[in-house]
């Protein structure tokens, strides 16, 4: 292993260790299963060693998820989802009689965000791998979920250092034990 990638592991160690929090937490362990039931639902579609989205996208998705899919490295063990917003925005308003309330700024045209993607072991969702990317002014990020704990989170400047880090991200965090 060169000097880079020590010096890259225990960074990411480091942060891991810093962000650990003893105890559950309810939201977090709410948000972790909503997660995993989204992951279970999807599964019949994932592949272990795969990144693998929706059928319909809307072409900046399609672009987006091109670009992702050619960048992250996804390990044979880890099954990987990129959920697109307009797909996201479905799941979330669909069949709500108040939609104006519920969207608030969130424009479906112009989404605060490129996507979420998801990773965990194939089929087993104790850990979940969940990077979400924003647009200015808000942060793109990668939280990382252990069973109802947040156990990391990152934070980047851009949404590409975060898609560049994603793939070391799944192998320190989803690695087999």
């Amino acid at each position: 292993m060169t000097d880079e990638a020590n010096a890259t592991n225990r960074r990411i160690a480091t942060t891991i260790g810093e962000r650990v929090r003893p105890g559950d937490d309810p939201n977090v362990a709410g948000w972790q299963a909503m997660l995993a039931e989204l992951l279970g639902r999807m599964s019949p579609y994932m592949q272990a060693g795969q990144l693998v989205t929706f059928q319909a996208l809307e072409p900046q998705e399609k672009t987006f998820f091109h670009g992702l899919h050619a960048s992250v490295r996804v390990p044979a063990p880890v099954s990987a989802l990129y959920l697109p917003p307009s797909v996201r925005h479905q799941m979330l308003y669909r069949g709500r009689a108040n939609k104006a309330a519920l969207l608030g700024d969130d424009d479906p045209d112009n989404p605060p965000d490129a996507g979420i993607f998801l990773g965990t072991r194939a089929n087993d969702f104790d850990v979940i791998v969940n990077a979400l990317f924003a647009h200015p002014p808000f942060t793109p990020a990668v939280d990382v979920y252990d069973r109802g704990q947040l156990i990391a989170g990152y934070t980047y400047y851009r949404i590409e250092d975060c898609i560049q880090a994603l793939s070391e991200l799944l192998l320190v965090h989803l690695s087999p034990d």
